[in-house]
C-alpha cells in the first residue's frame, strides 16, 4: 500500500504559484482520463484560485486539458444565488468554466435557490455520488486556508471535522453566513489535494499549523490518500517555512 505524502513548494509570487498549480492540473487531468476515462476536480473560492482559473482558460493550459472529460464540483459554496458576487460558482464560471469547452452537465453546482440549506446539502451529495465513489474518489480537491486555519467551510471546532457524511449545510458564525461544504472525511478520501496559499496575511497561520496547537486545526487535518500539495508564495512562506 502506497504511503500518503505531502509536498510543499514555494514560488516567488501568486502568479508563479498559479502557473505551478496549472501545470499540476494539466498532469493530473490527462493521467486520470488515460486511466479511467474521466477526471474529477473540486474547485475552491478566493482570489488565488481565481488567478489559477484565469490561467487555465488561456493558452497554453487551455489547449492541454481534456475539458470534455472533466467533472467539476465545488468544495464549498456560500448559500447565495449563483448570480451573487459572493458565489464560488459565479467566480469559477466567469473566470474559467464559461471560457472553456466543458459540457454544462459536467459542472456540478450547489443548488442555492430552489432548496433550503439542508435539502441543498443532501441533493448535492446525491449528485456527487453519481460520479464520486470510494472506488473513484476525487482526483483533485483544491483548497485554500483562512487566517484562523479553516479550509472549505470547515472552521475550528466545526462538527464537519468529525462528520462522516460527504456534504453538510453549516452555519458559519465567524462569517454570519450559511454555507454548503464538504466534510473533512470526504476531502480526505480524495486522491490528491492542493492548497493554494498566497500573501503575507497567511504567514502567521502557516507557522501555527506547524505547532502542537496547530495540528488540531482543520487545514492541518487534511491528508489526501496519495499526495497533499502545499503551493505557497514567498510572502505566505515568510514565517511558515
Amino acid at each position: 500500500m502506497r504511503t500518503a505524502t505531502t509536498v510543499t513548494t514555494v514560488w516567488p509570487d501568486a502568479t508563479a504559484l498559479a502557473h505551478a498549480a496549472a501545470h499540476l492540473i494539466v498532469d493530473i487531468s490527462n493521467k486520470a482520463v488515460q486511466q479511467k476515462g474521466y477526471c474529477s476536480i473540486a474547485l475552491s473560492g478566493g482570489s488565488t484560485p481565481k488567478l489559477l482559473f484565469s490561467l487555465l482558460a488561456t493558452a497554453p493550459y487551455k489547449n492541454n486539458i481534456p475539458w470534455k472529460k472533466i467533472y467539476f464540483a465545488f468544495g464549498d459554496e456560500r448559500f447565495v444565488p449563483p448570480t451573487s458576487d459572493d458565489s464560488n460558482y459565479k467566480m469559477a464560471m466567469d473566470s474559467m468554466l464559461s471560457l472553456v469547452p466543458v459540457p454544462k452537465k459536467n459542472i456540478l453546482a450547489v443548488e442555492t435557490v430552489k432548496l433550503k440549506p439542508e435539502q441543498s446539502a443532501k441533493h448535492y451529495e446525491n449528485e456527487l455520488s453519481k460520479f464520486i465513489t470510494k472506488k473513484h474518489p476525487f482526483d483533485l480537491v483544491l483548497l485554500g486556508i483562512g487566517e484562523e486555519g479553516h479550509t472549505a467551510s470547515i472552521f475550528p471546532n466545526s462538527p464537519l471535522l468529525e462528520d462522516k457524511k460527504k456534504v453538510r449545510s453549516t452555519w458559519v458564525e465567524e462569517k454570519q453566513m450559511q454555507r454548503i461544504s464538504f466534510t473533512l472525511s470526504f476531502i480526505n478520501q480524495a486522491k490528491q489535494v492542493a492548497f493554494l496559499v498566497s500573501g503575507a496575511g497567511k504567514a502567521a497561520i502557516l507557522k501555527t499549523l506547524k505547532s502542537a496547537k496547530g495540528k488540531k486545526l482543520p487545514a492541518a487535518r487534511v491528508q489526501a490518500t496519495k499526495t497533499t500539495y502545499w503551493f505557497l508564495d514567498e510572502a505566505a512562506a515568510n514565517l511558515g517555512v
